[in-house]
């Protein structure tokens, strides 16, 4: 593509997220269309107009989607995904942008099918860079894992998870969030799939690994406090799973309105613990503690 309409289309997409960003949705609209009707008057059968295209289709599938209008957001990828891959130049970049783009909508409706081709084909097109773009595999190999995950297809999940991990372990460092969120997956994903001692050696990494970048107060250090406490249960150690319900209970009452939902469901998995410990007392008064905290708040 030429500079000079690459440099318009980039100006155009730049704006048009920025003007979402700023809840401004309806100069958002005028503009991604402008560019769009622009770029269908140009054109024609040379490269550059074909690629402006898409790039417009694109940025129209971006206000669409933020917008909240899934079905014509996923028309708009799928069309500049077939403009541009009938392009001269591989575009391996854009067409892996854009796969992931459509893999998220079909992921959102549930149509999992669809959603495994998409992200399949976006890990194939960014491994195809050069050099391969490995943090967007990162991400896509999570997305696609956890998908596996519900179908009950562990190996394959397993598989797509330690991908994802080795990437952002390589690449953004063994305590980055990101490296530490993928760790609290894997380690959700052996819980499930009853191989316990991997889940609490995954579970701890994550907590180490946000308790050095979100501190000890964070709401995602919380998540990793709690979940490492029901990887505890299981392989017997029940005083430190203790130790980890307490210690995830205590920051999510601290910021109680922002996370009730999961203050609610620690709760509830604490009070199972002590109670299949045979300590129904405690059951119970963790059950009022926690009933109390949350009809303040309702």
């Amino acid at each position: 593509m030429e500079s000079g309409t690459s440099n318009l289309l980039n100006i155009l997409q730049a704006r048009v997220k920025k003007l979402c960003e700023e809840g401004n949705w309806n100069e958002a609209m005028h503009t991604a269309k402008a560019g769009l009707d622009q770029a269908r008057a140009k054109l024609s059968d040379d490269q550059e107009s074909i690629e402006a295209l898409s790039l417009a289709l694109e940025v129209n599938g971006d206000f669409l989607r933020q917008y909240g209008n899934l079905e014509d957001a996923r028309l708009a990828y799928l069309e500049s995904l077939e403009v541009i891959t009938g392009a001269e130049e591989p575009h391996f970049e854009q067409r892996g942008r854009i796969s992931a783009s459509i893999a998220v909508i079909y992921d959102s409706d549930g149509n999992e099918d669809e959603a495994i081709h998409f992200y399949e084909a976006g890990i194939k097109l960014f491994e195809s860079m050069d050099p391969p773009s490995l943090l967007d595999v990162a991400d896509l190999c999570n997305n696609l894992a956890y998908i596996y995950k519900s179908r009950g297809d562990f190996d394959s999940a397993e598989t797509l998870y330690l991908k994802a991990l080795e990437i952002s372990h390589a690449h953004l460092g063994e305590n980055d969030e990101e490296t530490a969120a993928i760790c609290n997956n894997v380690g959700a994903l052996y819980l499930a799939a009853e191989c316990y001692e991997q889940a609490r050696g995954m579970q701890m990494m994550a907590l180490e690994a946000r308790r050095k970048t979100f501190g000890d107060q964070h709401l995602e250090t919380a998540q990793s406090h709690a979940n490492l406490a029901l990887a505890l249960c299981e392989t017997g150690e029940g005083k430190d799973a203790k130790t980890h319900f307490e210690d995830a209970l205590t920051i999510y009452e601290s910021q109680l309105k922002d996370a009730p939902m999961d203050y609610a469901t620690v709760s509830t998995n604490y009070a199972e613990f002590l109670r299949n410990s045979g300590d129904e007392k405690a059951a119970v008064a963790i059950e009022k503690r926690a009933g109390k905290k949350l009809r303040k708040i309702s």
